[in-house]
Protein backbone atom coordinates (compact mmCIF):
# COMPACT_ATOMS: atom_id res chain seq x y z
CA UNK A 1 0.00 0.00 0.00
CA UNK A 2 1.19 3.16 -0.56
CA UNK A 3 1.54 6.25 1.58
CA UNK A 4 -0.57 9.64 0.73
CA UNK A 5 2.49 11.43 -0.81
CA UNK A 6 2.63 8.35 -3.30
CA UNK A 7 -0.70 8.97 -4.29
CA UNK A 8 -0.77 12.61 -4.66
CA UNK A 9 2.80 12.04 -6.44
CA UNK A 10 0.89 9.16 -8.81
CA UNK A 11 -2.01 11.16 -9.77
CA UNK A 12 0.33 14.61 -10.49
CA UNK A 13 2.19 12.03 -12.85
CA UNK A 14 -1.08 11.21 -14.26
CA UNK A 15 -1.99 14.20 -15.27
CA UNK A 16 1.19 15.54 -16.25
CA UNK A 17 1.76 13.01 -18.84
CA UNK A 18 -1.78 13.80 -19.72
CA UNK A 19 -1.31 16.77 -20.27
CA UNK A 20 1.76 16.40 -22.41
CA UNK A 21 -0.23 14.16 -24.82
CA UNK A 22 -3.01 16.67 -25.32
CA UNK A 23 -0.35 19.37 -26.20
CA UNK A 24 1.43 17.19 -28.55
CA UNK A 25 -1.78 16.44 -30.03
CA UNK A 26 -2.80 20.11 -30.27
CA UNK A 27 0.40 21.05 -31.63
CA UNK A 28 0.56 18.41 -34.47
CA UNK A 29 -3.17 19.05 -35.38
CA UNK A 30 -2.36 23.11 -35.40
CA UNK A 31 0.38 21.98 -37.88
CA UNK A 32 -2.15 19.71 -40.15
CA UNK A 33 -4.15 23.31 -40.15
CA UNK A 34 -1.42 25.65 -41.15
CA UNK A 35 -0.43 23.38 -43.99
CA UNK A 36 -4.13 22.55 -45.06
CA UNK A 37 -4.87 26.38 -44.82
CA UNK A 38 -1.80 26.58 -47.21
CA UNK A 39 -3.05 23.85 -49.50
CA UNK A 40 -6.37 25.90 -50.19
CA UNK A 41 -5.10 28.71 -50.48
CA UNK A 42 -2.73 27.29 -53.19
CA UNK A 43 -5.73 25.75 -54.50
CA UNK A 44 -8.11 28.68 -54.84
CA UNK A 45 -4.96 30.87 -56.82
CA UNK A 46 -5.26 27.68 -59.49
CA UNK A 47 -8.73 27.78 -59.59
CA UNK A 48 -8.52 31.63 -60.27
CA UNK A 49 -5.97 31.17 -62.98
CA UNK A 50 -8.13 27.95 -64.81
CA UNK A 51 -11.31 30.09 -64.61
CA UNK A 52 -8.99 33.34 -66.04
CA UNK A 53 -8.46 30.47 -69.16
CA UNK A 54 -11.16 29.47 -69.49
CA UNK A 55 -12.88 32.39 -69.84
CA UNK A 56 -10.36 33.13 -72.55
CA UNK A 57 -11.50 29.99 -74.73
CA UNK A 58 -13.82 30.88 -77.21
CA UNK A 59 -17.34 29.23 -76.74
CA UNK A 60 -17.62 25.82 -78.90
CA UNK A 61 -19.66 24.45 -81.29
CA UNK A 62 -22.50 23.28 -80.05
CA UNK A 63 -22.88 19.64 -81.57
CA UNK A 64 -24.32 17.93 -84.18
CA UNK A 65 -26.63 15.07 -83.16
CA UNK A 66 -26.92 11.97 -84.89
CA UNK A 67 -31.12 12.41 -85.33
CA UNK A 68 -30.66 14.90 -87.17
CA UNK A 69 -27.87 13.24 -89.79
CA UNK A 70 -27.95 11.30 -92.71
CA UNK A 71 -28.06 7.70 -91.54
CA UNK A 72 -26.40 6.52 -94.63
CA UNK A 73 -23.93 8.89 -94.25
CA UNK A 74 -23.55 8.07 -90.47
CA UNK A 75 -23.87 3.81 -90.77
CA UNK A 76 -20.69 5.12 -93.13
CA UNK A 77 -18.79 6.55 -91.49
CA UNK A 78 -19.54 4.17 -88.36
CA UNK A 79 -17.81 1.27 -90.79
CA UNK A 80 -14.94 3.57 -91.53
CA UNK A 81 -14.73 4.00 -87.65
CA UNK A 82 -14.61 0.60 -86.93
CA UNK A 83 -12.47 -0.58 -89.74
CA UNK A 84 -9.68 1.74 -88.38
CA UNK A 85 -9.95 0.94 -84.98
CA UNK A 86 -9.69 -2.77 -86.13
CA UNK A 87 -6.22 -2.10 -88.30
CA UNK A 88 -5.26 -0.69 -85.36
CA UNK A 89 -6.17 -3.41 -83.41
CA UNK A 90 -4.01 -5.57 -85.74
CA UNK A 91 -1.02 -3.30 -85.89
CA UNK A 92 -0.64 -3.26 -81.70
CA UNK A 93 -1.20 -7.23 -81.79
CA UNK A 94 1.29 -7.66 -84.60
CA UNK A 95 3.77 -5.40 -82.77
CA UNK A 96 3.10 -7.44 -79.62
CA UNK A 97 4.00 -10.67 -81.11
CA UNK A 98 6.76 -12.42 -80.51
CA UNK A 99 9.20 -12.46 -84.21
CA UNK A 100 9.27 -16.18 -84.74
CA UNK A 101 5.21 -15.97 -84.80
CA UNK A 102 4.94 -13.27 -86.90
CA UNK A 103 3.59 -14.54 -90.79
CA UNK A 104 4.77 -11.80 -93.38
Amino acid sequence: MLPWWGWVLLWVLLVVGGAVLVGLRARATWRSLRALTAELGRAGRLVEELEQAASRQRDPEPPVTAVLQDPHSLREEHRRERARQADARRTRNAERMPPWARVH
